[in-house]
């Protein structure tokens, strides 16, 4: 994890403060489970920022957080994030304060996190394998809570009107469920007439 934690820091450079203490914007981890078990990853060490606390593999990090040292450039990171970073560094590399005082004092400053945002945080941070079920045990469906997405509930909803209504309304013309079979040679004769005219 040190090497990685290295090669990490060239991308994103650790920031300092008048002590001499050292922080990271993300600190390297290799999960022993979930999806990214055994690969480079790293946590967001940024309060303030949504994502803080979450679990990103290496070649993701440039997406979330701006790049900061050579080699790498990216136009499409978190815009969240670097606002939290630009907060805390400027705090942190000011002072004296330690990084735990400085993201205690930010974290105060924030606003309470939505209802239901808790346990959001705690599904994100679970490993992959255990989404599916525990959803179904929970209830915790997105479709049930009105978000335009499937339901992972197990439920189905009937649509109104379904194939069997329609069965029921098919017209002659389409053959089967009419009372009259259909017959092509009969309606082939019969658009004939209708266009030919007198």
């Amino acid at each position: 994890e040190a090497t990685l934690q290295e090669r990490i820091s060239l991308v994103f450079p650790p920031t300092t403060n008048a002590r001499g203490e050292v922080w990271h914007e993300f600190v390297a981890v290799i999960p022993r489970e979930g999806k990214y078990c055994g690969q480079p990853c790293a946590v967001c060490n940024v309060v303030g920022c949504p994502m803080h606390g979450r679990i990103f593999h290496q070649k993701n990090l440039a997406t979330h957080a701006r790049p900061r040292g050579g080699g790498v450039r990216s136009s499409v990171f978190s815009r969240q994030h670097d606002a939290a970073y630009n907060a805390f560094v400027a705090a942190f590399s000011a002072g004296e304060a330690s990084a735990p005082e400085v993201q205690r004092q930010i974290a105060e400053t924030l606003p309470p996190p939505p209802p239901g945002a808790e346990e959001g945080e705690a599904r994100a941070r679970r490993p992959a394998s255990s989404f599916g079920s525990s959803r179904r045990r929970s209830g915790n469906c997105p479709a049930c809570r009105g978000k335009h997405r499937a339901h992972t509930c197990g439920k189905r909803l009937r649509r109104p009107g379904g194939s069997s209504s329609y069965r029921r309304r098919k017209p002659s013309w389409m053959g089967g469920g009419g009372e009259e079979q259909f017959d092509a040679a009969a309606e082939h004769r019969h658009k004939r007439q209708r266009h030919s005219g007198p």
